[in-house]
């Protein structure tokens, strides 16, 4: 479910341009088997504003086949990601697409639960083994955003962001009418309380926006 009007998505999709045509044909092979990736508008939105800060290092909760990972590190040639997966299969998956994109050197995958990659990082971080991070993306687990942000901030930049995705969640985020599963209802709780937290925080900027399923782009002061 989209959570603009169809006639609006509809729209907005015809505008879209792949970044190149192997992307495009693996954008169209995620849609055909139903794995969940970056909407189109969204992945505009973000890649814009990858090109406008140039963030060397970006950290992403949330792998998949490793889409989204592979259009950060495509549009900027400086970009080195860190992304997080706990479905074998998904990373077994993003790992044969990022070999066969030539993207190993710069783009590395982790695979377990994020919780756990997390706090692994944090320890090296620490240890001075890997450097702060200027961007986050977090598209995994909705329920857990919050327990995700709490590990991502330790390990930030300045001036970093956080961008976290589909903080509406099918609208249900926004209007219990959409409710459809008990489980649903877990989600929709704890993702209003994540958003209520991050626009509330005195050191960062939040904007949430109606943008694929929901983003909240959050700037640190």
């Amino acid at each position: 479910m989209y959570i603009t009007i169809p006639q609006v998505t509809e729209y907005l999709n015809g505008l879209y341009k792949p970044l190149n045509e192997d992307l495009r044909i693996l954008r169209e092979y995620a849609e055909d088997k139903h794995i969940p990736i970056i909407l189109k508008d969204a992945e505009e939105l973000i890649l814009n504003y990858i090109r406008l800060k140039k963030p060397k290092r970006i950290l992403e909760v949330g792998t998949a086949i490793g889409y989204s990972a592979l259009c950060f590190a495509t549009v900027d040639s400086n970009v080195q990601v860190t992304t997080l997966e706990i479905k074998e299969d998904m990373y077994k998956s993003a790992k044969e697409n990022i070999k066969k994109f030539n993207f190993e050197d710069r783009i590395d995958v982790i695979f377990g639960d994020a919780k756990m990659s997390l706090t692994e990082l944090f320890s090296d971080y620490e240890k001075g083994k890997i450097q702060p991070y200027d961007m986050v993306f977090i598209d995994a687990a909705k329920g857990q955003y919050k327990v995700f942000w709490d590990e991502c901030i330790k390990m930030l930049n300045n001036e970093a962001v956080i961008i976290s995705d589909n903080v509406l969640y099918k609208a249900i985020t926004a209007s219990e009418e959409f409710l459809s599963t008990r489980r649903n209802g877990t989600i929709m709780r704890r993702m209003r309380a994540f958003l209520t937290h991050i626009t509330n925080l005195d050191n960062v900027t939040t904007a949430v926006l109606p943008v694929g399923d929901g983003l909240a782009i959050s700037q640190f002061k």
